[in-house]
């Protein structure tokens, strides 16, 4: 028995970190969704061109009926959001107007009267925290600011501005600017202030947001959680902020966060997943009722408050609004107002596919198992080492990063080298702590050509090797990155 409790003991941290399948598990029939649309959607959003899918889950009254995490990704790896971190942000703008700290009226200037520029414009003293909410600071974006200049918020402010709060006009750093109110408001940094209001009562206890030169959290981008902490957000947005009984945000907030407040593009016929108005910090979807999370690369979380239902997705995709089309196309038909009989084929063939599910990798031979040895050289290139160890597996350097490769399945490993990034801000990835998380495979398609693919599974990119190795000990190296369509380096070496 003491054996017993001091194995407790021990575990009790594990289990205090834990938070994947916090929430409850049900299937789709019970919860009202025909098992055959799961099935159709989610076999349509892995077959999307120049898509790699990481993280797909989907919920209804509150449940899990269905979550996939194609191979190498996996239900407790975070994933970065890129814009879908404005959405939490909205949350805490929300929570400091609730406890009265903030004000929608509330001018800008006045929070950073130290980054002010000599002469103050009558359009910036007019800027309130709802024109950043909505995209309407009257300030033309600039996202090549944020990648040459260490004071963000004077740099910003001091950019002549139009009238605000007319013309909306996606910017970033109109996020940056608000979690730089929210520190200055609180005392804390937005992340702070979310897990003490929010994350805390959710049990979200893995979370990371990368920060500015001068230690503020950069908002707009760069928050680092797992998949199930984004359908605990669509949740408590579609609980009209309760979670669990207990209101964390007022519900007055979200109906205004949630509802349309500006016009983001002109309408068309037929409506567009882009032109259907703009919240605070979110987006409305064309499905009627419908809300978005939304970033780069295809972040989603879908919310629709009238069905009861949440829809994460986290992938690396050139083509999110097809992704968003496999949701209006093949999900929402199956919805029912009640439960559904169950369907014992479908509903197996849903859990072989989200037990199964795989990225594509290289196909070939392991090419024997003897220890050998190639570093390729080119004048200008980072030299590129290829080492097959006797077990058939292969480490490959490049560009500071040492990555185990494995023939037909992932190897994974750790490194603190961090994986690339298209966000090129100045310290970039600063307040990020945790190390980052790479599987690799590798193949020979022929006996000349050897053939990887790395994901960083705790982040979002991906890289492509293909190495040719002639006879003749020249060779020719190609390196395409986050499935781009112009290889990020490709070039002629010896080895």
């Amino acid at each position: 028995m003491r054996i017993i409790r001091l194995l407790l003991l021990a575990l009790l941290p594990l289990l205090a970190a834990a938070q994947t399948g916090d929430l409850p598990r049900s299937t789709p029939a019970a919860e009202g969704i025909s098992t055959q649309a799961v099935v159709r959607f989610i076999d349509s959003l892995l077959v999307v061109p120049r898509t790699h899918v990481h993280h797909v889950m989907v919920l209804r009254h509150g449940r899990v009926v269905a979550e996939v995490h194609p191979a190498p990704f996996r239900a407790q790896d975070s994933h970065t959001l890129y814009s879908c971190s404005k959405t939490f942000v909205s949350l805490a703008v929300g929570k400091a107007i609730d406890e009265n700290r903030l004000r929608l009226t509330d001018r800008v200037a006045a929070f950073f009267p130290d980054r002010l520029p000599d002469t103050i414009a009558a359009n910036l003293a007019a800027m309130t925290v709802r024109d950043l909410l909505v995209m309407a600071s009257g300030i033309t974006p600039d996202w090549e600011m944020r990648n040459s200049h260490p004071d963000w918020i004077a740099t910003w402010l001091a950019k002549p501005a139009k009238e605000p709060g007319k013309d909306f006009a996606y910017d970033s750093m109109s996020t940056f600017l608000l979690s730089a109110i929210v520190q200055r408001v609180t005392g804390m940094t937005t992340l702070q202030y979310l897990q003490s209001r929010f994350f805390d009562a959710m049990h979200i206890t893995q979370a990371e947001w990368e920060e500015s030169p001068d230690g503020i959290n950069t908002g707009g981008w760069g928050l680092r959680v797992q998949a199930e902490t984004l359908a605990k957000l669509g949740l408590l947005i579609n609980g009209r902020g309760k979670w669990q009984g207990r209101q964390l945000v007022s519900e007055q907030w979200i109906e205004q966060a949630t509802a349309k407040q500006i016009e983001c593009a002109p309408s068309t016929t037929p409506p567009t997943d882009g032109n259907q108005g703009y919240c605070y910090q979110m987006w409305r979807s064309k499905w009627p009722g419908s809300i978005r999370a939304d970033g780069a690369l295809a972040q989603y979380v879908v919310m629709v408050p009238e069905e009861d239902l949440v829809v994460v997705i986290n992938s690396l995709s050139h083509r999110g609004h097809d992704q968003l089309a496999c949701i209006w196309n093949y999900l929402m038909p199956g919805l029912s107002a009640t439960a559904l009989a169950p369907e014992p084929r479908w509903q197996k063939r849903l859990d072989r596919l989200c037990a199964t599910a795989e990225l594509p990798a290289p196909k070939g031979r392991k090419k024997g198992s003897a220890e050998k040895s190639y570093t390729i050289e080119a004048a200008g290139q980072k030299p590129l080492t290829l080492t097959m160890g006797a077990d058939g597996t292969v480490t490959l350097l490049h560009d500071g990063y040492s990555l185990p490769l494995a023939h037909k399945q992932w190897a994974y490993a750790t490194t603190p080298v961090a994986p690339p990034y298209n966000v090129l801000a100045m310290n970039r990835f600063g307040g990020l702590t945790s190390p980052y998380t790479t599987a690799g495979i590798y193949a020979w398609p022929s006996a000349t050509r050897f053939e990887a693919d790395v994901h960083w599974v705790n982040w979002v990119s991906h890289r492509h090797y293909s190495v040719e190795l002639r006879p003749d000990h020249t060779a020719h190296v190609t390196i395409t990155d986050n499935l781009g369509s112009k290889p990020s380096c490709d070039y002629e070496g010896n080895y």
